[in-house]
């Protein structure tokens, strides 16, 4: 056994959450006790600045089916950040109503077509918005 698996998992998750989220997801290949540690993390953040359409897609595909199973009983952040037109209002709301019923603290959308013209939706202590419809 390596010298990370043998720490507690509150503390292999406090390691995780120090690296970006798609390093962290990449864990879950090392062995069955990492599969699902990723979905634990408090923060995700996720931005399509360099990928290609169809990793734009496989972003949206991985979202809509792990991000309602995370198990973090609450999220402090949430950022989404992308660049491409394949991600729609029906996307976004499953991802914000998702977080939202794990006491999200942050959550910031920012969506561009264009580099330097960047849509921000930001929402901070959202626990009066719980009840989003």
């Amino acid at each position: 056994m390596d010298r990370i698996s043998g720490l507690s998992e509150e503390l292999q998750i406090k390691i995780l959450s120090f690296l970006p989220t798609k390093v962290a997801v990449s864990t879950s290949i090392l062995s069955k006790q990492w599969q699902f540690l990723w979905m634990l993390l408090p923060k995700l953040e996720y931005s399509t600045k360099y990928y290609s359409k169809s990793d734009c897609q496989k972003l949206r595909c991985f979202l809509h089916r792990n991000l309602p199973l995370h198990r973090a009983p609450v999220i402090e952040r949430f950022r989404l950040k992308f660049h491409h037109p394949g991600f729609k209002p029906e996307d976004i709301k499953l991802w914000a109503l998702a977080v939202v019923s794990r006491c999200i603290r942050e959550l910031k959308i920012s969506y561009t077509s264009y580099p330097n013209q960047p849509i921000y939706y930001r929402v901070a202590c959202t626990h009066a918005y719980r009840s989003l419809p």
